[in-house]
């Protein structure tokens, strides 16, 4: 479950980033990695714990669309290295990680 909260922040710290319209894009990506996160760390979906987690994952999915599975990128003498999201969120829950 998606809190409205998160959302909110997601989209307000995205500021001119932001694509109005592009509201179920982010609700999709907060379902998306609440489940990663939550599988990774046995913890429920609904635990606030995850959400500073997710909400990290979400920018940095949502700055990064049209460019999903690539890399690295070079362009004009500059070069962007892509980190791969769900690995990094799912070593970041691994702290919060609850044992079964």
């Amino acid at each position: 479950m998606e809190d409205k909260n998160l959302k909110e922040k997601i989209i307000n710290d995205l500021a001119i980033n932001f694509k109005e319209g592009d509201e179920t894009i982010v609700e999709n990506y907060i379902e998306l990695y609440l489940t990663i996160a939550s599988a990774s760390s046995n913890r429920n979906k609904e635990d606030k714990i995850l959400y500073p987690y997710v909400y990290e994952a979400v920018k940095s999915a949502y700055a990064r669309r049209g460019d999903e599975g690539v890399l690295s990128n070079n362009e004009s003498g500059f070069s962007i290295t892509y980190i791969d999201i769900v690995k990094k969120l799912k070593e970041d829950v691994k702290a919060i990680r609850l044992l079964p």
